[in-house]
């Protein structure tokens, strides 16, 4: 594992997601740099940790694949992530996002 604060950690996050968001990034691309830059892995080793083979995290990471949900979530899971549904639509976003921010 990278030795990054918590802080480090969550900034990066928060910037990928964006990215993620923005479509700058695939998922494919954000669990590439999230393993590389958080844990500090390989594939081989990233692989055997999730239960796939390596071949297949190099396709995803790729976008090559059309991986299922649960394959998803099962690669993402190290990071305490799900896929979840959102809309395609910013202003729709950004009213969930502030439908969020109020309940907190």
């Amino acid at each position: 594992m990278k030795n990054l604060s918590m802080e480090a950690r969550e900034s990066l996050l928060c910037d990928l997601l964006v990215k993620l968001q923005r479509g700058e990034i695939h998922e494919g691309e954000l669990l590439r740099k999230l393993r590389k830059e958080v844990l500090g892995m390989d594939q081989e080793g990233y692989a055997k940790l999730v239960g796939i083979s390596r071949r297949t995290l190099s396709d995803i990471e790729r976008n090559r694949a059309a991986p299922s949900l649960k394959m998803i979530n099962q690669v993402f899971r190290p990071f305490s992530m799900k896929m979840m549904l959102m809309p395609k639509s910013r202003a729709l976003q950004e009213q969930i996002a502030t439908r969020l921010n109020a309940v907190d």
